[in-house]
């Protein structure tokens, strides 16, 4: 376990991989539960709507948005509320859109296969042996 700090509430925590403490974890539970209730009797109501009715923050909205475990409905897509964080389009859910997700992917999977290539003959050989018993290189410690 390391200590880090709570994505939702910045206070340091013993994690073993989550993101959030475990008292905003279940708090954040407990508010999607509220969210969620309200959403099947008033769906497509706003955030300010949804934060009055249920009592749950507009940081807890916010951040279940961009977890994506709730989305923007479609009718207000592009109302800006939430932006794609590396170009800037608004989106429905998470952090980033389609086409910069997309783009991260291929980066990744091309990172992925320039490791996995066989190394170019001229890197590939074994040094010379005589370059090995002459000596002469200098060595020193990094």
């Amino acid at each position: 376990m390391e200590v880090k700090q709570c994505d939702f509430c910045r206070r340091p925590y013993q994690s073993v991989g989550n993101k959030i403490c475990s008292p905003c974890t279940m708090k954040l539970d407990e508010d999607f539960i509220e969210i969620r209730e309200y959403l099947y009797d008033n769906e497509g109501a706003s955030v300010e709507e949804v934060a009055e009715a249920t009592g749950v923050s507009r940081k807890s909205i916010m951040y279940l948005l961009k977890e994506e475990r709730l989305l923007v409905s479609e009718s207000s897509a592009g109302s800006g509320i939430l932006r794609c964080e590396a170009c800037r389009k608004p989106i429905n859910t998470g952090r980033m859109c389609a086409g910069c997700k997309q783009e991260i992917a291929k980066t990744m999977q091309d990172s992925i296969s320039a490791v996995k290539a066989p190394l170019p003959k001229r890197l590939a050989k074994e040094p010379e042996e005589e370059s090995l018993k002459s000596g002469a290189a200098k060595l020193q410690l990094k």
